[in-house]
């Protein structure tokens, strides 16, 4: 892409214009720019939008973010001189999370299905109580036996050969890391799906229950992963 002459006399910056921040439909585009205070000068092709993020390098270090406010497509006059004029309005300092708002449908399959009525009617915390029940119905499935609770979760991740292995590593790092999902999965179970704990989560009280539903749906996929290589 080439700016007009008057930018090009005046030297540009490389930059990345990010458009769609914080989305699935995030996509980064490096350009080349002419830098103002107040605005920005692009070759008239750049693909550009008001609301876009301009990341500019700052020569005291980091990265300086402005926002497209205005964006003025100029394609009048000699070819030349055709170019993108960039207003700047003000740009969060950091950076937006890729997944702005966690749903329970985002979750795991099984606790979707477990909890995802009981929260939408704000039965919250049967929800989570649900969740974990699922948790613990699927561990019992899994090893084979009719034992719940803590003792299940000991059977089923303890010794050198567990029934369900959740280590990604190998050597003492995975034995480490095999005996601390011993921990959590005992622990859910003493804390959260022990019956005397089923007012945990109140009903007026969506995130608290959101939050725990999180724990029961990443268990879950270390249970994906346990799974498959028990069929392997």
């Amino acid at each position: 892409m080439a700016l007009p002459k008057i930018a090009r006399s005046h030297g540009t910056k490389t930059v990345v214009v990010v458009q769609n921040e914080g989305t699935e439909d995030e996509i980064s585009t490096e350009t080349e720019a002419m830098i103002q205070a107040e605005s920005g000068f692009f070759d008239v092709a750049t693909p550009i939008y008001e609301g876009d993020i301009v990341e500019i390098p700052d020569p005291r270090g980091g990265i300086d973010r402005r926002l497209a406010a205005e964006v003025h497509v100029n394609d009048y006059g000699p070819k030349g001189l055709h170019h993108t004029q960039v207003k700047w309005g003000k740009a969060s300092a950091a950076r937006t999370a890729p997944v702005r708002r966690l749903s329970i449908e985002q979750f795991h399959p099984a606790v979707a299905q477990a909890a995802s009525a009981l929260f939408v009617d704000g039965h919250y915390s049967n929800a989570v109580y649900e969740a974990f029940k699922s948790l613990e119905v699927r561990v019992r499935q899994l090893v084979g036996t009719d034992e719940s609770g803590s003792k299940l979760m000991g059977r089923a991740f303890s010794g050198k050969e567990p029934k369900l292995s959740v280590a990604k590593s190998t050597g003492r790092s995975g034995e480490d890391e095999q005996e601390g999902f011993q921990s959590i999965f005992r622990g859910v179970m003493l804390a959260v799906r022990n019956p005397k704990a089923h007012e945990l989560v109140q009903d007026e009280d969506p995130q608290h229950a959101l939050e725990y539903l999180g724990l029961a749906s990443l268990l879950h996929r270390q249970l994906d992963a346990a799974e498959a290589a028990q069929q392997s």
